[in-house]
């Protein structure tokens, strides 16, 4: 029977509607579900295949593995069987193509899009290697991704652990050449995670850069370039970062004992690598936001320099260096900015205009000014004295210059958080916010419904809603233009609230606690807490949605 020839006929419980793809031991269609009622995907061993023991074996593996493995980044295995003599896996239907397709066409990805799919497969193998496992053939075509980048590993059907029988003869290898660590070509070796870390690393090239690490005209010249060719240096194809070389370095050392010691510390690693070269590109025909005040002093690294006149809190800042805003982001004023620099209200506040040329005008532009703000605080004092003072105007004077309640929350590994208050109000900033991309079940425009989850405050919208494997969380903007984050731990619904969350550019956030410097970053793929250079959770974004 030729490729897609089951389509339109019954498998057991299942009506087969079409062909989706093919792996290398059998087909998969998208299937009706008669008895669940449910449209999911099946995979079928391919007839002659099974005639073997060993992809018999194989594929009942893939089926066990998969099943365990309970990661948001690993496709679901609903059952597994057997109709009519032929082997099935069903699972859940994910609409996307591999990224060996996107990569054809599409071209390379950018280097935070690079960054963030590999987040996310390391995520799958963590959770693979941590219960034994090693996937054995980590490459482009066995990672799925959906529409909004959203990656799935796939095809388990070669995962080995140590308990497992030996399925092929000595020496012989299995998974694709291009991607095969080292060690992997010797004989009585025994494969590692380690082994899948190189492979990801492959992985991470291939996406900054568009082809394999090694091209070669055969198998035998793949396998020489693994074992005595240095790490390719991807930051010789233009548009991709010199940082990302020692990230590629590192995770392709031949030598077990160089590379990552995981997967994920082969992703931050990557994330690493693109702060700092998304840091290192600012230039002054860029207007990165100025730091203003003592209070977010904690957001400039050591090196960074600006002086800060600490009697007139108001007062220009002068710049004589690069100048942080958060989330690893920093670089000089604009070339148009010269002497003392605008102020801002603060790093998560929009930016300022430049300033405009004096004119003769400015003196009567100052007076006009000066008598408006006179006769505005007459009216103010006359009605205060009158005694119109009524509980309207104190709820007004309450909210602009108060702050909410603080939240003490026990961090996700262990302690106490210091408290920390909302952000305060002042005069509101009418902004037309664009409308969620993405979506997070059992939120609306505020965030989480119900009690329980992290909620803005009432009138303040969410722009970014998170849930973790470990967290709920949310951002949101205050009538002011300035942002404030939420985080409630699922397992104690114990909580966090901190002050003036710094955006990304993609619709991420980093946020500093200003007590201890324990820093929040929020991407698609996760929420990273770093202490003191140490990553104390890295927990896998289930959903999310950004403005």
């Amino acid at each position: 029977m030729g490729a897609g020839g089951r389509a339109g006929s019954r498998f057991g419980q299942y009506e087969l509607r079409r062909l989706i793809g093919v792996g290398g031991m059998g087909e998969v269609y998208e299937a009706y579900d008669t008895v669940r009622d449910r449209v999911v995907a099946v995979k079928l061993l391919d007839v002659e295949l099974a005639k073997s023991q060993t992809y018999v074996e194989r594929f009942r593996r893939e089926s066990r593995t998969a099943a365990r493995l309970q990661e948001p980044h690993v496709i679901p295995v609903h059952d597994w069987g057997e109709v009519d003599g032929v082997l099935f896996i069903d699972m859940r239907l994910v609409r996307g193509r591999d990224l060996k397709a996107y990569l054809n066409a599409e071209g390379p990805l950018p280097p935070h899009q690079a960054v963030a799919v590999v987040d996310q497969i390391a995520a799958a193998l963590d959770a693979a290697h941590e219960i034994g496992l090693v996937h054995r053939d980590i490459k482009p075509a066995n990672i799925l991704l959906t529409g909004d980048l959203f990656a799935y590993l796939v095809d388990f059907g070669i995962a080995h652990s140590e308990s497992d029988v030996q399925l092929t003869s000595t020496g012989s290898a299995i998974g694709s050449f291009a991607y095969m660590a080292p060690e992997r070509f010797e004989q009585q070796v025994v494969v590692s995670p380690s082994a899948d870390v190189y492979a990801l690393a492959c992985v991470l090239y291939e996406c900054l850069t568009g082809e394999v690490p090694f091209k070669t005209d055969s198998n035998l010249s793949t396998i020489r370039a693994h074992m005595l060719t240095p790490p390719p240096r991807p930051s010789l194809r233009p548009g991709v970062p010199d940082t990302f070389d020692e990230v590629i370095a590192i995770g392709m050392a031949k030598e077990v004992a160089h590379r990552y010691v995981s997967a994920g510390q082969l992703a931050r690693a990557a994330r690493a690598a693109l702060m700092r070269a998304e840091s290192g590109q600012q230039t002054r025909t860029q207007a990165p936001p100025t730091v203003l005040n003592q209070r977010v002093a904690h957001s400039v690294p050591p090196g960074d320099q600006f002086q800060t006149r600490t009697d007139q809190p108001s007062s220009p800042v002068s710049y004589s260096g690069p100048v942080s805003y958060g989330g690893g982001y920093s670089g000089p004023p604009p070339s148009h900015f010269s002497g003392p620099q605008p102020q801002r209200e603060h790093p998560s506040a929009p930016l300022p205009l430049p300033p405009r040329k004096r004119t003769r005008s400015m003196p009567i532009l100052l007076g006009a000014l000066a008598a408006v703000v006179v006769l505005l605080g007459g009216i103010l004092g006359w009605m205060l004295l009158s005694g119109n003072g009524n509980d309207q105007n104190k709820t007004v004077a309450t909210v602009t210059g108060g702050s909410t309640s603080p939240i003490t929350q026990a961090p996700t590994t262990g302690g106490s958080y210091p408290k920390s208050t909302a952000p305060t109000t002042g005069a509101a900033v009418t902004t037309t916010l664009a409308p969620l991309t993405g979506t997070v079940s059992g939120t609306d425009a505020q965030g989480f419904i119900g009690t329980g989850g992290a909620r803005c405050n009432a009138d303040n919208p969410a722009v970014a809603i998170g849930r973790t494997s470990g967290s709920r969380l949310v951002v949101c903007r205050t009538g002011t233009g300035r942002y404030y984050y939420k985080g409630v731990r699922i397992s104690d619904g114990a909580g966090i609230e901190l002050d003036d969350p710094v955006p990304d550019g993609y619709g991420g956030f980093t946020v500093t606690n200003s007590t201890d410097g324990t820093q929040y970053r929020i991407t698609s793929s996760a929420l990273t807490i770093v202490k003191g250079g140490n990553v104390l959770a890295d927990e896998p974004m289930i959903e999310y949605a950004h403005r």
